[in-house]
């Protein structure tokens, strides 16, 4: 196989510890910067310099468009493009082309290989619509491939946004974006803002006050594109999806804010927990705003009910929110937000009702969530205890099997018998 000189000689497990000076030193390694020249990517070794740099230095001051999937960036003097990766999975360097793209590590064989490499025979245009980065190409070593997308931009919100139509256009795009994953059997298992790009970028350490990013932000130049499938799941295409359950276990992690599985449940959809862990990560950013946008009230709500046979699905949200989209006005779109400010209280105790004008609310009010009820908190309670938070899970399992079919004929033979006594 080409590269099989390059190998992978680290710990490379989704989740498990790592030494990042260990994967730092291959990406610095001369052998394997001369393999990536020798396929066409050029980078600057992180030991000699911790930001990766364009290779050929840049004008002072000025904004470069290399045309979609690549993305706008603004050069800032002595101030490298540099970005920042804690993970030592990716490395940003130029193509043959001067440019700029990010390379990533991934292991054969995993679910987000499947999806990387069903992106990649995905058209252009198909990805842009439906705002996920696209895959440019995929070098195969032993055991693993590099996947190269095209280098974007990282903290969406800044320059901090300050009015309602920039922040319906990310929702926008992540409701778009998660649709079209879940419309081909693909939960992406970890959608948050972090995971979210934008098409422009600069010095990672420059991006609070970059004017060049709010300019093209003013003439609605940006796009938005999710990325990082880690934790996705991939089904086949003739799979159900409404009937993949996975153990609770896989629900536990950084990815997942929802209190989907805190009661003691046994197993979850992975598609239903993709769009309430998508719904807690706007409300987090944005429920704070239903005063200037109202439709995010029944929006949010119906994104993280806790009645999950009432929670939208993503073509659902992404339905309503198209219908509700529409019948925004102008004035409305223009309001100004406060994008650096949060909603204060959990996403399930938060009241994003409260500043909807009351006729709204009354239209909508089929879709407002009830307050938790003393039981559920009970069990949460009970479940947030260290070991009886598995304990729970099995007890229903064990009543969950009791009450189906042959667990019912069970329990009535056994009646039949104390009867008998």
């Amino acid at each position: 196989m080409e590269g099989s000189e390059l190998r992978i000689l680290f710990p490379f497990e989704p989740g498990g510890d790592f030494d990042l000076a260990e994967r730092f030193r291959f990406w610095d390694s001369p052998t394997t910067i001369q393999w990536f020249r020798e396929r066409g990517y050029t980078y600057t070794s992180r030991i000699s310099d911790p930001d990766p740099r364009p290779t050929t230095p840049e004008p002072f001051g000025e904004l470069y468009e290399a045309g979609y999937p690549y993305a706008y960036y603004d050069s800032s003097g002595d101030v490298p493009l540099g970005a920042l990766d804690m993970s030592g999975k990716v490395v940003f360097a130029q193509d043959s082309g001067g440019r700029h793209v990010a390379m990533k590590l991934v292991r054969d064989g995993t679910d987000e290989y499947r999806v990387l490499r069903f992106l990649s025979q995905q058209s252009l245009e198909t990805l842009k619509a439906n705002c996920i980065l696209p895959v440019l190409d995929l070098i195969p070593i032993d055991g693993f491939w590099f996947v190269v997308m095209p280098r974007w931009g990282s903290d969406i919100h800044l320059p901090w946004i300050n009015n309602a139509g920039d922040v319906v256009d990310i929702i926008y795009s992540m409701l778009k974006a998660l649709a079209f994953l879940h419309d081909h059997n693909i939960s992406h298992g970890d959608l948050n803002m972090e995971n979210v790009l934008v098409n422009h970028f600069s010095d990672y350490s420059l991006l609070e006050d970059n004017q060049f990013r709010a300019d093209l932000r003013s003439k609605k130049m940006l796009s938005y594109a999710i990325f990082d499938f880690d934790f996705s799941t991939m089904l086949a295409p003739e799979a159900d999806k409404k009937k993949c359950r996975l153990p609770y276990r896989r629900s536990w992690g950084t990815f997942n804010f929802t209190n989907d599985t805190t009661q003691g449940e046994f197993d979850f959809n992975p598609f239903v927990l993709d769009i309430g862990a998508l719904g807690v990560r706007l409300c987090w950013a944005y429920q704070h705003m239903t005063g200037e946008i109202p439709l995010l009230a029944p929006l949010l709500d119906r994104m993280t009910t806790r009645d999950l046979q009432r929670r939208f699905t993503a073509s659902e949200a992404l339905g309503f929110f198209e219908d509700m989209y529409s019948q925004m006005t102008q004035t409305e779109l223009a309001r100004w937000v406060d994008s650096r400010g949060r909603g204060g209280l959990p996403y399930d105790q938060y009241d994003r009702w409260q500043r909807v004008p009351a006729d709204f609310a009354k239209q909508w009010a089929i879709y407002k969530e009830p307050p938790i009820p003393w039981t559920t908190k009970v069990l949460r309670a009970i479940c947030g205890i260290p070991w009886i938070c598995h304990v729970v899970p099995w007890f229903r399992w064990f009543f969950f099997k009791l009450s189906s079919s042959p667990g019912r004929l069970y329990i009535y033979i056994v009646g039949l018998n104390l009867n008998r006594r």
